[in-house]
């Protein structure tokens, strides 16, 4: 669903942290202090509809996803045991790549990719860069996942889209409306205030067991 929504509403991706949160509190059993939910609640939206249909479906599978990771790390916790990335990492992946089999053969999707890497061998080439990226990527959401939370993992990720749009905007000129840049300073500013507040608790955590 991601996919099919990129070239109407890209953008959109930004707001996954709200239904992750929406997940993790429904499934997961989590809690979030009143900054964090200020904090995750811009977006951005426009474009087609069947765009718009696509990008909400996804963010609600990422909220539902969100909250099944919450709940699968405190289930292991209970028991004694430690997620480890890489296996978190290859039966997801598994199953990804198992549902898109289906998916594409159904809408007959896959024989056209075999017909146009037939046409077009030298995209093989750049398959294969994008999958060892993606693979070192995936690596370090893992890992986030593994060790921290659902939330922590979505907020990094989202991090991410916010300087790549920053990057694209500075490096290929593209223009962005003034709606659109208060809606890209709320989110820095949103991150930058949940960073200063976790490294500050941190702080006066240090200095308390200190004492």
């Amino acid at each position: 669903m991601p996919s099919e929504s990129l070239n109407p509403i890209n953008k959109a991706k930004s707001g996954k942290m709200a239904p992750v949160m929406l997940g993790s509190l429904l499934l997961g059993g989590a809690t979030y202090s009143l900054r964090e939910y200020l904090q995750k609640s811009s977006g951005d939206a426009d474009s087609s509809t069947l765009g718009v249909i696509f990008i909400l479906l996804a963010l609600v599978m990422d909220g539902l996803t969100g909250g099944v990771q919450k709940k699968l790390l405190s289930d292991l916790k209970r028991v004694n045991l430690t997620p480890q990335p890489y296996d978190l990492m290859t039966y997801t992946n598994a199953f990804m790549m198992l549902f898109a089999l289906i998916v594409s053969v159904v809408t007959v999707e896959f024989s056209q990719g075999l017909k146009y890497c037939q046409q077009n061998p030298a995209v093989f080439q750049l398959i294969w860069k994008f999958s060892l990226c993606s693979a070192i990527g995936q690596s370090f959401i893992f890992y986030t996942l593994a060790r921290f939370d659902p939330l922590v993992c979505s907020t990094v990720t989202t991090t991410r889209k916010i300087f790549s749009v920053i990057l694209s905007i500075l490096l290929k000129g593209h223009n962005v409306s003034g709606l659109g840049l208060v809606g890209l300073s709320l989110a820095v500013g949103g991150i930058l205030s949940e960073i200063s507040r976790k490294y500050n608790g941190d702080k006066k955590l240090k200095s308390k067991t200190s004492m």
